[in-house]
């Protein structure tokens, strides 16, 4: 009984068991008592019947079982929004699963398996008509284009909705740290987030990062470096210990220009809050100098000693400095700007004649906007807004 109603026990520890008396029963059995002789087809009636009682007596329970799957079916589904197609009505779709699946992990393989079988389910129909040249061949291609734009949208959806997480982790990591001392969190907090310290593209791949979070433009990289020491980053052509935050040394389908003319960028991320710049100490004193080192140096190099591409002195650079527009910050960009606002943003720009440098300022809060800004029409679209 237990398999047939993939119930292993019920609620407080309790078990069901399930006995079919009759005098026809007692009139075919061995004397042993271990051997019933009757027709197999009888048996199946028998048996169907037994199972159906069973599910009668023990509605309650199996209704609460329903229940509890059916609250993981959708939770799962919300975080795993590839699943959409398959669970967009969980009540219904729990009552395919045997009444033994109930953890998560397993709820999750059954949906995995749903969404594979139902794919396969698709294909084949529609190779079948294709092969046999069906007159529903044009249906059955409509039918399997619908699955595929289906699965498509589901994914795409999972991505949103993780994105979304993302940007709400970066939001918590630009409030106070500890709200009494009004001490924010350190620059390598927010670092983390947008990408990983002491990781190059070698060893990073395309979801293991957030650039975006920064610019979308950003993420169209063929090679960068984030927290890596200049030194090894021009594979010893200069022998700094500077760190810049992040360096990306090709952009790739961002610009498409060739050779040295394409620009490096160099994010530099500064503490929320920190507001103690001088003349000697400032985000634009640092980026200049990581310039000058870079284009003396020459050359870019990856861990492993390979050109990543070559630096000249006309090599144009791009600067972001991520950093809370604070007093300090504010007198600073006076003294080395002037520095323009953007029109409808909180951000500000200015290009460097002298060191032939772009250079971006934004706070984390207008990072956070814009990042917002971007997505908004997909939260939207999803329905994973708060």
């Amino acid at each position: 009984m237990d398999q047939a109603l993939g119930l292993k026990q019920i609620e407080g520890g309790n078990v069901y068991f399930g006995f079919v008396e009759s005098k026809y029963l007692n009139g075919i059995v061995n004397l042993e008592r271990t051997h019933l002789s009757w027709p197999s087809e009888f048996f199946e009636d028998v048996h169907r019947k037994a199972i159906d009682f069973s599910k009668d007596f023990l509605s309650e329970p199996i209704k609460k079982i329903r229940r509890r799957q059916a609250e993981t079916v959708a939770r799962i589904r919300d975080e795993h929004l590839r699943f959409l197609s398959i669970a967009e009505k969980p009540e219904e779709y729990a009552e395919q699963l045997a009444l033994s699946v109930q953890s998560p992990e397993d709820i999750y393989l059954e949906l995995s398996r749903s969404s594979l079988r139902q794919y396969n389910r698709k294909k084949r129909s529609f190779n079948n008509a294709k092969t046999k040249k069906l007159p529903d061949f044009d249906q059955k291609a409509r039918d399997f284009a619908k699955e595929l734009k289906s699965e498509s949208i589901s994914s795409l959806a999972e991505y949103i909705l993780k994105r979304k997480l993302i940007l709400e982790v970066f939001e918590e990591r630009l409030k106070f740290r500890n709200i009494e001392s009004h001490s924010h969190y350190f620059e390598e907090a927010v670092h983390e987030i947008i990408c990983p310290l002491r990781q190059t593209t070698d060893t990073l791949n395309y979801d293991d990062h957030n650039l975006w979070i920064v610019d979308d433009s950003l993420a169209f990289y063929t090679y960068f470096a984030s927290d890596k020491t200049l030194k090894s980053t021009t594979g010893g052509a200069d022998a700094s210990t500077l760190e810049p935050d992040i360096a990306i040394f090709d952009l790739g389908l961002g610009f498409n220009q060739a050779g040295s003319l394409e620009p490096i960028t160099i994010v530099e991320f500064k503490r929320p809050g920190r507001d103690d710049y001088t003349l000697q100490k400032n985000p634009f004193v640092q980026v200049r100098d990581y310039v000058v080192r870079l284009r003396d140096a020459g050359v870019a190099r990856a861990a492993d000693g390979a050109e990543v591409r070559q630096i000249e002195k006309n090599t144009p650079f791009m600067c972001f400095v991520i950093a809370d527009i604070e007093p300090s910050l504010s007198s600073m960009m006076q003294q080395f700007g002037p520095f323009h606002r953007k029109a409808g943003h909180g951000s500000y720009y200015k290009w460097d004649e002298v060191y032939k440098i772009f250079i971006e300022v934004t706070s984390y809060s207008e990072i956070l906007k814009g990042a917002k800004a971007r997505h908004q029409a997909f939260f939207d679209r999803l329905g994973i807004n708060p």
